[in-house]
């Protein structure tokens, strides 16, 4: 495959080869180069070509980035974490949030470390002005987050699902993709992470802390609550791969009936706890003779899950 071949295949799929071999040379960190500025140019020029008879999108009017996110993450953070290491998450928020917009798309492609990324972030933005994606396809990604960096289109405005927020979707998996210790908190082995979110429930823990702000955002009494989580049972539970849609109803059930519904959700959806193993018991080393049992071998029970 050539260099062009290489070009064309990123911007229509975003896949690429990661030793850059179809690149002339022998240094495999100067291909790395060359091939980067290469991809990252092609899609910023493709981005260019698609959008260039479209009215980019705008922010309403005095838009501050800073607060809106803290408003946002404001209520998670304050529930699931201790009073001590709020103002550290708080701070790490307060720069996080990056509306993709007209302004910024082509450094954003430019500088974002990863070339994948890059695409994504191409495709959020060509959908917020109504077209399909770099692959043909329909866009229906309003957010994505790496790092502690969380883009959003600003087709977050107008999204007509009222319990939808990005903003909180991508706080929440920022919890279980950030490391403790790269924030400055105390971490263990068993703690490495701002939470501890199993695997296998991160979306699930994702939709339902933005479910959940909707409902807790409103101010409504316990029964109104519980009438909005049927709302959204019967008509707004999303379809997305790795969802177990009738978990997240009953984790968000759990939710709104609980007086910390944050921690609700963070319960149902952090990895199972194991049980220490049994310490066994000692032996006598003498017995009397009316108490004397078979000896039997000293095991350990096995580890619950």
């Amino acid at each position: 495959m050539t260099p062009e071949r290489e070009v064309q295949r990123f911007v229509q799929t975003g896949e690429h080869d990661e030793l850059h071999r179809q690149w002339p040379g022998d240094d495999m960190l100067v291909r790395a180069r060359t091939a980067d500025a290469a991809l990252r140019n092609a899609l910023i020029q493709e981005v260019r070509q698609r959008t260039a008879d479209c009215t980019p999108p705008v922010l309403p009017l005095g838009f501050d980035a800073s607060r809106f996110v803290l408003g946002k993450v404001g209520p998670m953070v304050r529930s699931l974490f201790p009073a001590r290491e709020r103002q550290v998450l708080l701070d790490l928020f307060e720069q996080s949030l990056t509306f993709v917009t007209h302004a910024n798309i082509e450094q954003i492609l430019m500088e974002t470390p990863y070339l994948s990324t890059a695409w994504t972030i191409a495709n959020l933005y060509l959908g917020s002005l109504g077209l399909p994606g770099l692959d043909g396809q329909p866009v229906g990604l309003v957010g994505y987050s790496e790092g502690t960096t969380l883009y959003v289109s600003p087709a977050y405005f107008e999204d007509s699902d009222p319990f939808a927020d990005w903003v909180v979707h991508e706080a929440a998996h920022v919890f279980h993709n950030w490391k403790r210790d790269r924030a400055g908190l105390p971490h263990t082995r068993t703690r490495e992470f701002l939470l501890e979110i199993a695997y296998d429930k991160r979306e699930v823990f994702a939709y339902a802390c933005e479910a959940y702000a909707r409902i807790f955002k409103r101010p409504t009494s316990p029964a109104d609550r519980r009438s909005l989580h049927a709302e959204y049972a019967a008509n707004w539970v999303p379809v997305c791969d790795g969802v177990d849609r009738a978990e997240l109803v009953d984790v968000l059930a759990e939710a709104v009936k609980a007086r910390n519904g944050w921690k609700r959700i963070l319960d149902r959806c952090s990895p199972p706890r194991r049980t220490p193993p049994a310490t066994p018991t000692a032996k006598r080393l003498y017995e009397p003779k009316s108490l004397q049992i078979p000896a039997t071998h000293a095991g350990i029970r096995p580890t619950s899950i």
